[in-house]
């Protein structure tokens, strides 16, 4: 009885780990794109820049080079779900006038000036991974050029950029999510946390640039 007791256990957890096995490799959840970035705030799709102390000057937000001169600020998509077979696909990427006005009349902004923005056109994803990102540059020595325009009685303006994604190519059952296909990214060149460089981090010299009279 015993014998036949063990061959039962040892029956059933083959079966257990069979069956984990072949559940591991199903597909499940739905492919839908969208931009990670336009959750960070958890309450709309804007993207503060710089994020806080510990994220102004890190890969997942922003950096600057005082060389180039360039702020460069990550943008990018991701696909929801699993799959066993991750196969690759692209979106288009470009400005949305129509969402950087309304930004900037709600938070009394104005429109990062187009000709110091540099924008990928194309966000493309590689077969085996779900996302990638791409770097929206921002030419800070020529923005402070034109200062005059964003500042005004020692406080510098939020300068707003609305971006979002469309076009997506890939396989059929990809699709773009219903939210957060957009972003609005808000730059503040005020904040305080551009001094706040964490430990280790290279000095962003973006105060230089944009001092606090």
């Amino acid at each position: 009885m015993k014998a036949l007791y063990k061959i039962i256990l040892f029956g059933l957890a083959l079966a257990a780990a069979s069956c984990g096995k072949e559940d591991a490799a199903k597909d499940y959840g739905f492919a839908r794109v969208y931009i990670p970035q336009a959750t960070v705030t958890g309450i709309d799709n804007s993207y503060p820049i710089p994020l806080g102390p510990f994220y102004q000057n890190s890969k997942y937000t922003c950096s600057y080079s005082k060389e180039t001169g360039k702020l460069d600020i990550v943008v990018g998509v991701i696909r929801s779900g699993y799959f066993a077979v991750q196969q690759g696909y692209s979106v288009s990427l470009a400005a949305s006038a129509s969402l950087t006005a309304e930004k900037v009349t709600e938070t009394g902004g104005v429109a990062l000036p187009a000709d110091v923005c540099t924008i990928p056109g194309t966000i493309t994803v590689p077969d085996g991974e779900s996302g990638a990102t791409v770097k929206v540059s921002v030419d800070l020595k020529a923005l402070s050029a034109q200062r005059a325009t964003f500042y005004d009685s020692g406080v510098y303006k939020t300068l707003v950029l609305g971006l979002e994604i469309s076009n997506l190519q890939g396989p059929a059952d990809y699709t773009l999510a219903d939210a957060n296909t957009s972003v609005v990214i808000l730059l503040n060149l005020g904040s305080e946390h551009w001094d706040s460089v964490p430990e280790g981090k290279p000095e962003t010299e973006v105060r230089t640039l944009f001092p606090l009279d």
